[in-house]
């Protein structure tokens, strides 16, 4: 059988008791030792608990050679441990996968994950976050540039953003990730409650040193946190419990500033031009039918402003373009005159 086993977030604190059990009883333990940390205190333990069966593996064990890991399940008890939950890596999904392809019995023992222990510690509404990104050490350009669209889409929608710090090579700290952020927001056409944003940052989370707070991205490079694993939260719009969580547990300096979606910025731009040019129109036909039109157009103006208020940004757009519509069609006629 294979067995997938959580460790939790990396602490001897938040092993299972079910985890213990199955790690006793397999007849080898492959300990996940790259995708995230194990604090020592819990590797000296495994090590008492399970003794030679304990075999540290690297990405090629897990990965390359899954296939011989997978057979030697079928015959023994084969277990993984892995830090955090084992179904969030791809590389342990992918080993049950295998296990099916070759008919071998498998269980996942789940453990606490920093996706939902981080999101848990900020106060944030774990309903509102959206798309989560990675941010490796060593980023490129082009990488960065995707790290900060993430961001302004899901603030556009006013969703929170997870990134998840490179825990290769000790860790990327918070410091060392809000300079590549920084440098490359300065070079990106972003909006401007995105150039330099609040942040939650976690550090060492279920950790001896744990460290939780809320600044802006730029003062994250004057701070003094322990050691990685380092995660950083980009909140949106806030709740008003997450705001009073913010201001008076975690002390932020400020709050977030609400990010306009292109959407919204293009519809409060024709809205505008509509209106500014409903004023100066001048009936040339001064006909019934006309006035109707333009009271048509006057409701689709009435209707794409209501809708832009309500966060119905796509109707406030459609609405707009047929007031458009009405008085580009009323001028071709020689109804009325204006300029747009």
């Amino acid at each position: 059988m294979l067995s997938l086993i959580g460790l939790g977030l990396g602490s001897k604190g938040y092993v299972t008791e079910e985890a213990w059990r199955a790690m006793r009883g397999s007849s080898v333990v492959y300990l996940d030792a790259y995708t995230s940390f194990v604090e020592e205190e819990l590797m000296d333990e495994m090590r008492r608990e399970v003794g030679d069966r304990l075999v540290i593996a690297d990405r090629s064990t897990l990965e390359d050679r899954a296939r011989e890991l997978i057979v030697r399940a079928s015959t023994e008890d084969v277990a993984v441990a892995v830090p955090g939950d084992p179904l969030i890596a791809t590389t342990h999904s992918a080993l049950i996968v295998e296990a099916c392809r070759f008919r071998v019995p498998w269980r996942v023992i789940h453990g606490v994950s920093i996706l939902s222990a981080a999101i848990s510690r900020s106060g944030l509404s774990p309903y509102k976050f959206g798309r989560t990104v990675t941010l490796p050490r060593g980023a490129d350009g082009e990488t960065l540039r995707g790290v900060w669209r993430v961001i302004a889409v899901n603030a556009a929608l006013g969703l929170h953003t997870m990134v998840l710090l490179d825990t290769a090579g000790g860790g990327l700290t918070a410091a060392e990730a809000a300079e590549m952020l920084l440098e490359s927001g300065a070079r990106s056409n972003l909006d401007e409650a995105l150039r330099d944003p609040s942040v939650v940052y976690c550090a060492r989370v279920g950790m001896r040193g744990e460290r939780v707070g809320a600044v802006k991205l730029s003062s994250l490079r004057e701070l003094d946190l322990p050691s990685p694993p380092h995660v950083l939260m980009i909140p949106a719009e806030l709740g008003p419990g997450e705001r009073e969580f913010l201001r008076e547990v975690l002390r932020a300096e400020s709050e977030p500033k609400s990010v306009k979606s292109q959407t919204h910025v293009r519809a409060f731009s024709y809205l505008s031009k509509t209106k500014v040019a409903m004023k100066r129109l001048e009936v040339v036909i001064d006909s019934a039918s006309v006035r109707r039109a333009i009271e048509i157009a006057q409701d689709y103006v009435a209707d794409a402003e209501n809708f832009l208020r309500s966060g119905r940004e796509e109707d406030s757009l459609v609405a707009i373009s047929y007031a458009e519509g009405i008085l580009d069609a009323l001028r071709l006629l020689g109804a009325v005159r204006f300029e747009w």
